[in-house]
């Protein structure tokens, strides 16, 4: 249904510029509000098929740059770990304890590792942050 709405923006003349943004605004956006909770969980065959459909409408014209799935994860990962460092942010008691250190390292930044035996829970969002990202 979105993208026959674009679709028919597009054919009464909508510039492409206002296209990629209502593009942004109406798929992306859903996309990266999902990503941080199932995005750790999606199958290769899952993933392709988002990489499929970005890739189409990049090619229709309603994405100026060219979207992959493991991108738009990893940023939106960033992102919203970024916001659980703060303290005062209500998914920040999921964060492990900081590991204390005696000398100064270039990532000052250093959590405590949880001991991961079962791929699930190593690939919950948290602990796919801090084993794959940091």
């Amino acid at each position: 249904m979105r993208i026959y709405l674009l679709r028919l923006l597009r054919s009464q003349g909508m510039s492409s510029n206002h296209l990629n943004t209502i593009f942004h605004v109406i798929i992306v956006s859903r996309i990266l509000c999902a990503l941080p909770a199932w995005g750790v969980f999606m199958s290769a065959a899952q993933s392709g098929r988002i990489d499929a459909f970005l890739q189409r409408a990049h090619k229709c014209g309603f994405s100026k740059e060219l979207l992959t799935v493991n991108e738009l994860q990893v940023e939106s990962g960033r992102v919203m770990f970024k916001k659980m460092k703060s303290p005062t942010h209500c998914l920040h008691m999921l964060l492990p304890p900081n590991k204390k250190m005696d000398y100064n390292l270039r990532n000052s930044e250093s959590y405590v590792l949880p001991q991961c035996t079962a791929s699930t829970y190593k690939r919950s969002f948290v602990n796919w942050y801090l084993f794959d990202l940091q």
